[in-house]
């Protein structure tokens, strides 16, 4: 705003060019191991503003929500990665259930709790590919809703918005930080360690890449600039991708078909294998 109004000759410096900022570094997103969560729980301490669940903890969060009426959307944002603006901005339009596909071109923000619809940054506008688990729970939603507001609107409450995921009592746009707080007090009932609702979106990257999903694939689901930006965030949180890394570069080495072994100096002189 001040360089525009340099260029409009409303002001004739720009004082912003001459500060210097502090330099900033990405938090690294850590997993819930063991020790962290023992830790945690005798201390309570997070150790990274950036947490990540185990596959097993993501199961124990989903079997926890399955009967919730949200769960499509739990199910949605944890496989698929979408921000929570995203995901209650979704219409109906935008969704191709037969192929199952989401286009992402809206999404809800709110400015001092006020909810507005904008665009998102062109590199998050994207296309969503559903797995088949998501694409059926969405099916089912749909036909959830469309009874909702068969009976909602014989009594004059239905509000139409042509959302996908809609208030039960009136068809109305959830606000994304009512979505937040549901989602830590379910994580909380699950006995599970915290993490915010945008971890979700750093959960989905991670079971991906744990499930050897090629990272451009990873970059282009979570609409993410550059494949750089998707590498430096992610994959230093699954032990699995170092762990490969590591016995791959090892086996390419051709030996002479015998098993190297470590031998150690004993006290007495001896050595043994």
């Amino acid at each position: 705003m001040l360089s525009d109004a340099v260029r409009q000759r409303l002001i004739t410096t720009n004082w912003a060019r001459f500060v210097s900022l502090p330099s900033s570094k990405r938090p690294k997103a850590l997993m819930w191991t063991e020790a962290r969560v023992a830790e945690w729980r005798r201390t309570g301490d997070v150790p990274s503003p950036v947490m990540v669940w185990t596959p097993e903890q993501v199961g124990q969060f989903l079997d926890h929500v399955a009967d919730d009426r949200l769960f499509p959307l739990w199910h949605l944002i944890t496989f698929r990665g979408l921000r929570r603006g995203e995901a209650t901005a979704i219409p109906w339009t935008e969704v191709d259930l037969d192929q199952g596909l989401i286009n992402i071109s809206q999404q809800i923000v709110a400015v001092s709790y006020e909810p507005y619809t904008d665009t998102p940054k062109a590199d998050s506008e994207r296309t969503i590919v559903l797995d088949e688990t998501t694409r059926t729970l969405l099916v089912e939603w749909k036909a959830r809703q469309d009874e909702e507001r068969r009976s909602l609107t014989s009594r004059g409450k239905w509000i139409e918005t042509g959302r996908v995921f809609t208030c039960e009592e009136d068809g109305s746009t959830y606000h994304p930080e009512w979505i937040s707080r549901r989602f830590r007090r379910l994580a909380k009932d699950a006995g599970l360690p915290p993490i915010r609702l945008h971890d979700l979106r750093h959960e989905a990257a991670t079971l991906a890449l744990t499930a050897g999903t090629d990272l451009k694939v990873v970059q282009e689901m979570l609409g993410h600039s550059t494949i750089t930006l998707t590498a430096d965030t992610y994959t230093s949180v699954v032990p699995a991708l170092s762990r490969a890394a590591a016995e791959a570069a090892v086996a390419i080495v051709p030996r002479a078909g015998r098993r190297q072994t470590l031998r150690v100096v004993g006290d007495d002189g001896q050595s043994a294998a």
